[in-house]
């Protein structure tokens, strides 16, 4: 007959198997990570060992007592894997995976040991007898004794040494939560290690499994009053002390339970030593901040010497449930930002200065919210601006864009207020009439949000020099007057503009030979001078121009045949008076080449060329002959 722990025992396991059973269940449905997930394994782990024992312990049939071996194997080789898990969690950090696959090699062969069992009966035998089916565990074999029970024992028995010398370097909040579950998982493989090795207690009688089950409320105040599986102790450990800031945790009776490396550094003190003084004490300037800082987030800034400024935040510690639990201070160094933020404000006052003292004119303008079209107004105007473009006595500051004309307001706007381009810098110069002449200005206008600023540049100077360039660059060096390129471009722009002119084409007879008899500062001289009485003679709106050597060319607009006879035989006359020339006279006659427009064509190539040629034909007639004679020599030297 069957005793009444035969027949009461396995349905109250049973009943156990399903509560652990549950309890995994329930760390299982919360958010999934990997904390919870081997919490909620070492619970179905339990669960496992305990239904085992349910199966097996009096058990009258052979397949029974194989299922509850084999739940036992499987159970008991995985727990020392998940308890080494809980010390990596809790201090190094997880292991390799697959670490972790070659610490399962040995439960998984023992599991599939035990499904083979009836074919080797190298993890318990089957023996008949009077009474019945007798079920004896094998314990002195190779692989138990050997390989399986060092394994499971040794690998708990490792991981919880271990994690009991890391107690004192794991935070304070779950220094209790480690200890009790060290406490809970380690005391059924005591039991089991007493009764199996030291045969404490009957073989037969599962002690350890009825103390596993003894210990549920105990887990379940772990998994659920805790919740110790929703956090990752080691990494919120390690982030916590390598935040540069010094960070303390302190209940509601003020007293600090926690402090990382940088808050033990600020106090001068190991976390030991802090524990359970009060922060308030070493900081008393911050007793106001903690009075007001019971319901709501603050952050106030302390002077704590005289060398150094901190931000001090200070919020609430809720727990899971929402529960105040105490405060959390964070203590910020802002020593080196309120040094930048005082370096920032003397920049921003040295950039102000160079601002309203720049040559340079610079503009603010901004939309004028009250104007129905958002047109600009100018908010902001320095000295220079206000030399450029005022008036002397009305500020620029508020005065609509479209007043301005001085920066083309039209083309600003049409710029800056278009919806369908993009606002990047415009550029252009304009000129501002003042009582010294044309002023220039370059005005550079750059989008600033909504807004643009405008900066102005003196350009007068680089405009006058240009102008001097481009004048030097179309004038004679010698004579002042215009050279080639210069005559062409003044000469042709001359022609477009009348219905009738001449062009007339001339140079120094016997030149070479005044150079080679006087030298060429004497020749240059006589250009010059020859130069000059052609412009005598000459009307402001004629263009005379030396086209190299002693070669020189006029045009004449608007003007008739007689005219230009009149002009010509002028001109005939006064070169060939006598020059002084380095105080020798020196007399020099002149050819000449006419070529009437349109007669003889109408662009300015044309008629050059056909002066020129007249010019050769001329020269056939003597100095003598044209002297006494100049009408009859310029009508001669009109081109056929």
């Amino acid at each position: 007959m069957p005793n009444l722990l035969e027949i009461y025992l396995p349905p109250f396991l049973g009943v156990a198997a399903v509560a652990y059973a549950g309890l995994g269940v329930r760390v299982m449905r919360a958010e999934p990570q990997y904390s919870n997930s081997m919490v909620s394994f070492l619970m179905f782990l339990f669960a496992g060992l305990i239904a085992g024992a349910a199966f097996s312990y009096g058990a009258s049939s052979a397949n029974a007592y194989g299922i509850g071996r084999v739940l036992s194997f499987f159970a008991a080789g995985f727990v020392p894997i998940v308890f080494y898990l809980v010390y990596r969690e809790y201090t190094v950090g997880p292991p390799h995976p697959l670490f972790i696959v070659m610490l399962s090699i040995i439960p998984v062969a023992t599991t599939v040991l035990a499904l083979t069992n009836s074919m080797h009966n190298i993890l318990w035998t089957v023996t008949e007898t009077d009474a019945g089916l007798a079920f004896t565990d094998v314990t002195d074999h190779y692989w138990y004794n050997r390989v399986y029970a060092p394994f499971v024992y040794g690998l708990i028995g490792f991981s919880a040494i271990a994690l009991a010398g890391r107690l004192p370097s794991i935070a304070p909040a779950h220094r209790k939560t480690i200890s009790l579950l060290l406490v809970c998982g380690m005391l059924p493989y005591i039991v089991s290690i007493l009764n199996t090795f030291f045969g404490v207690g009957a073989s037969t009688f599962p002690f350890a499994i009825v103390v596993l089950t003894l210990l549920w409320p105990f887990f379940a105040y772990l998994s659920v009053k805790t919740r110790f599986h929703e956090f990752s102790p080691l990494a919120y450990q390690t982030l916590f002390n390598h935040v540069r800031d010094p960070i303390f945790v302190i209940d509601n009776e003020q007293r600090i339970i926690c402090a990382n490396h940088a808050a033990q550094e600020l106090l001068g003190g190991e976390e030991k030593d802090l524990i359970g003084g009060k922060l308030w004490e070493d900081f008393p300037v911050a007793r106001a901040i903690l009075e007001q800082a019971r319901e709501l987030d603050m952050t106030q800034t302390l002077r704590m010497d005289t060398n150094t400024t901190y931000e001090v935040s200070v919020g609430p510690l809720t727990g899971p449930r929402g529960q105040d639990m105490g405060m959390v201070v964070v203590c910020r160094d802002v020593t080196e930002r309120r040094k930048a933020q005082s370096q920032l404000a003397d920049s921003e006052h040295l950039i102000r200065t160079l601002i309203e003292t720049s040559s340079n004119g610079i503009l603010r303008f901004k939309r004028d919210e009250s104007d129905p079209l958002h047109k600009f107004r100018c908010v902001f105007a320095n000295r220079s601006a206000q030399a450029f473009i005022g008036d002397g006595q009305a500020t620029l500051i508020g005065m609509p864009l479209e007043k301005l004309g001085q920066l083309d307001p039209e083309r600003l706007l049409k710029h800056f207020m278009a919806d369908d381009q993009p606002t990047v810098q415009v550029s252009f110069e304009t000129s501002i009439a003042t009582d010294d002449g044309d002023n220039w200005l370059r005005v550079v206008a750059e989008p600033v949000g909504e807004d643009f600023s405008v900066t102005l540049v003196d350009i007068t100077q680089r405009k006058r020099n240009e102008d001097k360039m481009l004048s030097d660059a179309l004038r004679d060096p010698l004579t002042g007057i215009l050279n080639r390129r210069g005559f062409e471009t003044e000469g042709a722009a001359s022609i477009r503009e009348c219905s009738r002119g001449a062009v007339l084409y001339l140079d120094l007879n016997q030149f070479k030979s005044i150079n080679d008899r006087f030298g060429h500062q004497a020749g240059d001289a006589l250009l010059k001078a020859f130069g000059h009485r052609l412009g005598f003679c000459l009307r402001p709106e004629d263009t005379l121009g030396r086209l190299g050597g002693d070669e020189f060319a006029i045009v004449l607009p608007d003007v008739t045949v007689e005219d230009v006879r009149h002009i010509a035989e002028r001109l005939v006359q006064t070169s060939s008076e006598a020059y002084i020339i380095q105080g020798q006279e020196i007399k020099c006659t002149a050819s000449v080449g006419i070529a009437l427009m349109p007669k003889h064509g109408e662009e300015l190539r044309h008629l050059l060329s056909d002066a020129d040629q007249a010019m050769y034909d001329a020269k056939s007639i003597s100095d003598e002959a044209a002297a006494n004679d100049p009408a009859a020599y310029v009508d001669a030297a009109i081109a056929n």
